[in-house]
């Protein structure tokens, strides 16, 4: 039997009171596999341009070494 399976029949031999709770649980794991709750394509490029973006404050080795005790090796 396959994990599926073994779900299905889990869910089958639940009491009626209990099969609305499995429900919701299962159209919400189905719901959070839909396309819609991907990035747009707008919101990918502004990931993608952030992630880009170089802050020299952020990644100075004088910086890193001063919080980290030693410095980093390329």
């Amino acid at each position: 039997m396959t994990v599926l399976d073994n779900f299905i029949a889990f869910a089958r031999a639940l009491p009626a009171e209990r099969l609305e709770a499995m429900d919701d649980a299962l159209a919400t794991l189905m719901a959070s596999y839909a396309n819609d709750h991907d990035f747009t394509p707008d919101e990918l490029a502004d990931l993608r341009m952030r992630a880009a973006e170089a802050d020299p404050e952020l990644s100075n080795p004088e910086e890193i070494s001063r919080i980290f005790g030693k410095p980093f090796r390329a």
